[in-house]
Formats: structure tokens, C-alpha cells, sequence
């Protein structure tokens, strides 16, 4: 079980940083942030979009924070914190090969959503 939030931190953000390769853009990459987006230009409503938020993992206070887009996605029966700006995700403390899963899966899900919705 990891506590330490760096080493929570590298851990989530190593299994986040693949997805660079599937279309996405890092925007960014510190000590305590990293996050991709996606820069795919669409049309939505009427409004042209040219980078929308997917995934990032940030160390925040005492707990790394994962958060997802739920732009056109209910995250509402899947116990996520809600992070305001349509972003929702989970606050971690400790880390344990269950919960890495959890994370993975999570992710995996919104990247499922973005291809389903072509935004990348």
C-alpha cells in the first residue's frame, strides 16, 4: 500500500502517460500536475471546439487527485468527487492494486467515451 502522495502521483501518472500516444496532448507536466487534452477541432451545437480536458492527476493538499472529463457522460452513479467545470474523479491517499485498477478502468472509460464521441 502507497501513501506517499509523490510516489501515488508517479505511479497514476505512468499509467496516464501512454495515452499521449493515442491522440491526446500534454498540456501539463510538473511535480504535482499532469494532464491531457485533446486537440481534435470539432463543431458542437454550433460552437467550435479546439481542445476539450481528458484525464489529468494532480497532488493536492493531503490526497492526488484524479480527474476525468464528464462532458457528455453521467459520472454521477460511479461515487466520483465532483471537481466543478464538468470534471469529476477520485481522491486518493493510499494506494493499493485494487484502486490502481479502479483508476485505470476509469480512464480507460472516458477514453472509450472520447473515441464513441470522435473527439479525438
Amino acid at each position: 500500500m502507497k501513501t506517499d502522495l509523490v510516489e501515488i502521483f508517479q505511479t497514476i501518472r505512468a499509467g496516464l502517460q501512454p495515452y499521449a500516444t493515442r491522440g491526446y496532448t500534454v498540456h501539463e507536466n510538473s511535480e504535482n500536475g499532469y494532464d491531457l487534452y485533446s486537440e481534435k477541432n470539432i463543431e458542437l451545437s454550433g460552437e467550435k471546439i479546439t481542445e476539450r480536458f481528458f484525464a489529468g492527476v494532480y497532488i493536492n493538499g493531503d490526497a492526488v487527485e484524479v480527474k476525468i472529463n464528464t462532458d457528455e457522460f453521467s459520472a454521477e452513479n460511479h461515487h466520483l468527487s465532483d471537481f466543478g467545470d464538468k470534471k469529476a474523479g477520485l481522491k486518493i491517499s493510499a494506494l493499493d492494486d485494487e484502486k490502481l485498477k479502479e483508476v485505470e478502468t476509469l480512464i480507460e472509460i472516458i477514453h472509450t467515451n472520447f473515441k464513441e464521441k470522435e473527439w479525438i
